[in-house]
């Protein structure tokens, strides 16, 4: 049975001004001289792609996903992530781009599931999740921040 259930995009979309675009080229283009003039080819072209796929992910627009949290877990899309699979949850109401949940996976690999909580109550879903999961805070650290705040 589903408890909560919401529609949002799959990450906040800032766009980019040209300025931006312009910075990235002039910063890459500095250090892809600066790896030739070293003769480091490989990393020149690492950074070249990285930049490259940088700049064509920040043009692609997010897609919308539905979020539902049940009885059974919590579904994104059409992944389940079930109760004993996940460790905690935690809920930063302070996030600048508005509530977010934090889903906790047991796997090593998986990295820090972030969701926003859109219109939901975060009272309500904090009740609710604390039956099957601990609580926890999470610190998303200075560098993922300075990320967001940057537009990524």
């Amino acid at each position: 049975m589903t408890k909560f259930s919401w529609q949002t995009h799959e990450y906040v979309h800032t766009h980019k001004s040209k300025d931006w675009y312009w910075t990235v080229g002039i910063i890459t283009g500095a250090f892809v001289l600066t790896s030739l003039i070293f003769g480091n080819y490989l990393f020149a072209m690492v950074l070249a792609i990285s930049a490259f796929s940088l700049t064509l992910f920040t043009m692609r627009p997010p897609k919308d996903i539905r979020v539902e949290i049940g009885d059974k877990g919590v579904r994104v899309d059409k992944t389940l992530y079930p109760y004993h699979a996940l460790d905690s949850f935690g809920i930063d109401e302070a996030h600048f781009h508005g509530a977010r949940l934090f889903l906790k996976s047991k796997k090593k690999v998986m990295p820090l599931i972030a969701l926003p909580l859109a219109d939901q109550d975060v009272e309500e879903v904090k009740v609710f999740l604390g039956n099957y999961l601990p609580e926890e805070t999470f610190d998303q650290g200075f560098l993922h921040a300075l990320l967001e705040r940057l537009g990524f």
